[in-house]
C-alpha cells in the first residue's frame, strides 16, 4: 500500500464528487482521458472494480461506494485543518478615520496596500465622532485631526500632513468675488457649512475676529454632498484644498483668494504596538507616499 499514488485516490474522489468525468476534468483542469486512465490504474492496484461506466453514465460498485465514503471523511478532516491553519495566518488591521477625511486622503492607499498584501484583512471604521476611550480595544490605527488625536494616550503618533484651508465656490458664483481684497468682503455671503466640530470652532473664531457674519445657506454632514452644492453655486464653502483638488483642476470650482492667512489643519496618525504593527507601519508608509504625491 505504501507504493500507492495518492493522486489516484484524489482523482477518484473528485470524479464521484463532481458526478462524472467531464465535470471533474473541468474543475480539476486536467484532461478527461487522464482521469479515466487514473481510475483504471487505481482499480488495477486495488484489484477491485470501483466504477461501472458506459458512454453517458457511471455507477459506483459497492467497493467504489465504500471507498468514496472513507475518502469523503478524510477530505473533510483535511479541509477543516487547512481552514484552521489559514485562519491562524490571517492578520487583521482595524483602521478608524473621520468620514470627511476618508473622502480624499485614504482610498488610494487602501487599494495600493491590498494589492501589495492581499492576505491582510482591513477593517475600516468611518466615524463622525471619535470615542477615544475605545481606541485600545477597537483600533490599530487612527487618522484624524490633531485636536482629537491629542486626546489619545499613545507613544506612537506622527504627523501625516498639514492641510490648507481655502474658500471655494462654483465657477458662476465665483465670478462675483474675483476682485475682492480681504476676507471681510465675504461678509453676508451665503455659506455651505459642514457639521459642527472643532474645525468649525476655529472657523467661527476667525470670522468673529474679522467681523464677518455669513448667511447660512445650508448645513450638511455629508462632505460629498457639499461638493455638489458648491458646484451648483448654492453658496461658498470653507474646506481643505485637497478635498476639492479634482474640482479645482477641472475648473468646476474656483478658489476665492483673500489676503489673510487662513488656519491650517494638522492630520495625525496614532497607532499602538501589537502583533500586526509591522503591517500597520507598511500601510502608514504607503499613506505618507501617496499624500506626498497628491500634493504635486
Amino acid at each position: 500500500m505504501n507504493n500507492f499514488n495518492l493522486n489516484l485516490f484524489k482523482y477518484f474522489y473528485y470524479v464521484v464528487f463532481y458526478n462524472g468525468f467531464t465535470n471533474a476534468a473541468r474543475n480539476l483542469n486536467v484532461a478527461q482521458s487522464s482521469l479515466s486512465y487514473s481510475i483504471k490504474q487505481l482499480e488495477l492496484q486495488l484489484d477491485k472494480v470501483l466504477i461501472i461506466r458506459d458512454n453517458k453514465n457511471f455507477e459506483l460498485t459497492e467497493e467504489g461506494y465504500n471507498l468514496y465514503e472513507n475518502l469523503k471523511s478524510a477530505f473533510s478532516i483535511l479541509n477543516q485543518n487547512l481552514e484552521q491553519f489559514n485562519h491562524q495566518d490571517v492578520v487583521e488591521i482595524t483602521i478608524g478615520i473621520r468620514h470627511y477625511l476618508s473622502d480624499f486622503i485614504f482610498k488610494d492607499s487602501i487599494i495600493e496596500f491590498l494589492n501589495r498584501y492581499p492576505n491582510i484583512h482591513l477593517n475600516i471604521k468611518l466615524y463622525s465622532k471619535l470615542d477615544v476611550k475605545k481606541f485600545d480595544e477597537e483600533y490599530d490605527l487612527i487618522i484624524d485631526y490633531e485636536d482629537y488625536t491629542n486626546l489619545i494616550n499613545s507613544e506612537y503618533k506622527l504627523l501625516l500632513c498639514t492641510l490648507d484651508n481655502i474658500f471655494v465656490a462654483g465657477k458662476e458664483l465665483a465670478k462675483g468675488y474675483e476682485m475682492i481684497q480681504s476676507i471681510k468682503e465675504l461678509a453676508n455671503a451665503k455659506l455651505i457649512s459642514m457639521c459642527p466640530n472643532k474645525k468649525n470652532g476655529k472657523f467661527q473664531k476667525m470670522c468673529f475676529e474679522n467681523c464677518i457674519l455669513f448667511e447660512n445657506s445650508i448645513s450638511v454632514n455629508d462632505s460629498l454632498l457639499s461638493k455638489e452644492l458648491v458646484k451648483n453655486n448654492i453658496g461658498l464653502c470653507f474646506a481643505n484644498r485637497l478635498f476639492f483638488k479634482e474640482e479645482l483642476v477641472s475648473g468646476e470650482v474656483k478658489e476665492i483668494k483673500v489676503q489673510e492667512s487662513l488656519f491650517k489643519d494638522n492630520i495625525y496618525l496614532v497607532y499602538k504596538k501589537q502583533k500586526s504593527l509591522d503591517f500597520v507601519v507598511k500601510f502608514i508608509k504607503i499613506l505618507q507616499q501617496q499624500y506626498e504625491e497628491a500634493k504635486k
